[in-house]
């Protein structure tokens, strides 16, 4: 009866490890926006939705940050003409820059590829048990996108590679007829993909944002931090000692 009762203590420390270390409370958002000329709406759409995204998000008891970085064929502070706000729990920062960019549009040739490049190395990312969240927003198709490498790949498969490689969770709002420059890079699981239409966005931007809060927030959960906090290694240690003193015994 003791033996037992010491598996059972040892199982459920282990048991607590897997649960406070599979999923994450926190995120980190990143927003990466085409600021050519066709874009002013989702950038008007941000500037009136990042309040109600980010209560949707508190209210399922995730802590977030936000940024945003706008791109043409030069992504975020890499030019003073683009939207550029790095990680910040000010929302508000987040609203003037959008509503600023919906008014600042430019250029073409949008290298969506490249765009999420930068994006990963030039956010602050918090790291840890943060989720690493990278919402890329488009009306194009990656210009230059066959030329982007990474890892010894080159294109859309590069970028799988690359946001694989860095634990970003990226996903792009887009139209379905440029689906397939981005399903094997997108974020999935089972059946979900993170792929979103730009068409209902744009004809019913509430209803697209209930539903994207939805997938969002789902979608943070379901991160793996793989980071156990030091209450969790406590545990640990306690399961593999009662586990090896068992073991003894036996």
């Amino acid at each position: 009866m003791k033996k037992l009762f010491v598996l059972l203590v040892a199982l459920m420390c282990m048991m607590g490890v897997m649960s406070n270390a599979s999923a994450a409370t926190y995120a980190d958002i990143a927003f990466v926006i085409d600021q050519s000329g066709s874009m002013g709406d989702e950038f008007r759409w941000l500037g009136s939705s990042i309040g109600t995204i980010n209560t949707g998000i508190q209210s399922a008891g995730i802590t977030a940050n936000y940024g945003v970085a706008g791109f043409v064929d030069t992504y975020g502070s890499a030019d003073a003409r683009n939207a550029w706000v790095d990680m910040t729990s000010d929302i508000g920062a987040i609203t003037t820059e959008v509503n600023w960019a919906a008014s600042h549009l430019y250029g073409s040739m949008e290298k969506s590829y490249n765009a999420a490049d930068w994006a990963v190395n030039n956010f602050s990312w918090t790291g840890g048990n943060y989720a690493k969240v990278m919402i890329l927003i488009t009306d194009e198709y990656p210009y230059a996108g066959n030329s982007y490498s990474y890892g010894g790949l080159t294109g859309e498969l590069a970028v799988a590679k690359m946001a694989s490689d860095n634990n970003i969770l990226l996903n792009v709002i887009t139209s379905t007829g440029l689906y397939s420059y981005w399903n094997d890079a997108v974020y999935t699981k089972d059946a979900y993909s993170g792929l979103f239409d730009l068409n209902y966005l744009r004809t019913n931007p509430t209803q697209f944002t209930n539903d994207f809060i939805a997938a969002k927030t789902k979608e943070i959960q379901d991160y793996p931090t793989g980071v156990p906090e030091p209450a969790t290694l406590l545990l640990l240690g306690l399961g593999l000692v009662g586990l090896s003193g068992l073991r003894r015994k036996l």
